[in-house]
């Protein structure tokens, strides 16, 4: 009798445990923010892995710098008024060096040296620097991603879109076209890159104002993404996956939307509903981030995710302040780096996303006493704890 009551107690206390949810309910994602600030302004940045570059005027004119986002993380003065570690520089140039973008072993940039915008490339295991353009008119806005590189060319009188074969050194095609390059607005002046990944090159068109896309190895014209006649912008690619910002809804509140363009059905999906603006979507092999006005103070922008494969939004960064300005997020992985602040108070901001503390699940229940012997009619309290499989 004593051994039943004992083992029937202990049944309905693990049972109890066994009921108890771990908290996965967050209000921001779970992951590792840091703050880099460096002197001066750093603006536009770009990742590929760990690696990260940007703008950066500390020296009087915009040179491109590189860093790592290991170095950042383990700098003994992170979340100090300044970190000691601020990076490589890349270009030496007196003139000014914008826009930089990353992949691999290569970095390119727009560079007005030559007196109008030309692009750059730099490899950085031989530190050569290459300029690529020496057309007439500007080229501008480059995008790399392994063996490609893309960007603006208004030499034809029209903004064309070429994509460059970096292995074979010279251009692979000039997409006939004439891309519109800033965001929506009367009096906007904020430009955003085509798009590029190993498959395909996407652009906004002029004359309606959608996305479009060019498919590399199969070459051929230019295709439109979505059958919506609502205006468009700023697209991002990886591999066959396409995001944007999208004004179907009430014409001025734009959304974000996402299309595999691989995928035989070739559905559209809404990533974004809420009541405000979500803009400059960027996407990687796991995550979207983009800018969001959602709850923020005086309508500046905080920075938003998504996670693809578990269908689950999530606040990043939440503005604080009607200053604290979060711009032009890059994605790499389930690493997000953006600019925090305009102008000569931008510095850089990294966010390394941890899916692992979405997914807990209870492992291991401690009840304590672990073990008592009562007799009949006695009784004892007991305390169950749940952990999941992180200790927590």
């Amino acid at each position: 009798m004593t051994k039943q009551a004992y083992l029937m107690l202990l049944c309905a206390v693990i049972a109890i445990g066994l009921m108890i949810s771990p908290a996965v309910a967050v209000e921001t994602a779970p992951g590792d923010p840091f703050y880099c600030r460096l002197d001066k302004a750093q603006e536009h940045p770009d990742i590929d892995g760990n690696m990260i570059v940007w703008e950066d005027d500390r020296n009087g004119n915009k040179d491109i710098y590189f860093g790592t986002v290991d170095k950042f993380k383990a700098d003994p003065y992170l979340g100090n008024q300044y970190v000691s570690y601020t990076g490589e520089k890349i270009t030496n140039n007196p003139a000014s060096q914008e826009k930089p973008s990353i992949s691999g072993d290569y970095i390119v940039w727009q560079d007005n040296r030559n007196g109008d915008w030309d692009i750059y490339l730099y490899r950085r295991s031989t530190y050569e620097e290459r300029r690529l353009t020496g057309d007439a008119g500007n080229q501008w806005m480059p995008a790399i991603c392994g063996n490609y590189a893309a960007w603006y060319d208004d030499s034809s009188g029209r903004t064309n879109v070429v994509l460059y074969d970096i292995n074979a050194g010279k251009v692979k095609t000039t997409i006939d076209c004439n891309a519109h390059t800033r965001i929506p607005g009367a009096t906007a002046t904020t430009e955003f890159k085509p798009a590029l990944s190993e498959k395909y090159v996407a652009w906004i068109e002029e004359s309606d104002r959608k996305v479009y896309y060019y498919d590399i190895a199969a070459g051929g014209g230019k295709r439109a993404v979505s059958t919506s006649t609502a205006e468009q912008s700023w697209p991002s690619l990886h591999g066959g996956i396409i995001v944007w910002e999208d004004y179907r809804h009430a014409g001025t509140r734009p959304d974000i939307y996402m299309v595999d363009l691989d995928a035989p059905s070739r559905k559209e999906i809404q990533i974004t509903d809420a009541d405000n603006d979500q803009v400059s979507p960027a996407i990687g092999e796991n995550i979207i981030a983009w800018e969001d006005k959602r709850g923020a103070p005086d309508s500046v922008r905080s920075i938003y995710m998504y996670d693809i494969s578990r269908e689950r939004e999530m606040p990043v960064v939440l503005s604080v302040d009607r200053y604290d300005e979060h711009l032009y997020p890059a994605v790499s992985g389930n690493t997000i780096v953006w600019q925090r602040g305009q102008g000569a108070n931008s510095n850089l901001y990294i966010f390394v996303y941890d899916p692992e503390e979405l997914d807990a699940k209870v492992t291991t229940i401690e009840v304590t006493p672990p073990s008592s012997t009562l007799a009949i009619g006695d009784t004892e309290q007991f305390s169950a704890t749940a952990f999941d499989q992180n200790g927590d």
